[in-house]
C-alpha cells in the first residue's frame, strides 16, 4: 500500500504503510512533531479529514523530511 495524505484538524496527517500494517500520524498545532494516531483518530482522518494528493499535501504543509519532520520508525 502507498502512503496516504490528509488534512485533519487543520494540520497534516498521513497513513503510512509499515510491512503488513498501516500507521497513522498527525502533527497538531501545539506540537511540531509527528504523533502516532490511535485507531479512532485514523478512522477520523477519513470522516472529518480530507484526503489529498502528495502534491497538494506538500504544497499546503511542506515536504516530509525537509519542511516537516521525518516519519518516526514504528516497531512491529
Amino acid at each position: 500500500m502507498e502512503r496516504l495524505y490528509f488534512t485533519w484538524e487543520k494540520g497534516p496527517a498521513i497513513l503510512n504503510p509499515v510491512d503488513d500494517a498501516d500507521f497513522g500520524f498527525f502533527i497538531s498545532p501545539e506540537n511540531n512533531n509527528w504523533t502516532l494516531a490511535e485507531p479512532s483518530q485514523v478512522a477520523d482522518f477519513f470522516v472529518d479529514g480530507s484526503k489529498m494528493s502528495k502534491e497538494d499535501f506538500e504544497s499546503k504543509f511542506g515536504i516530509i523530511g525537509k519542511d516537516l519532520p521525518e516519519i518516526p520508525a514504528v516497531k512491529i
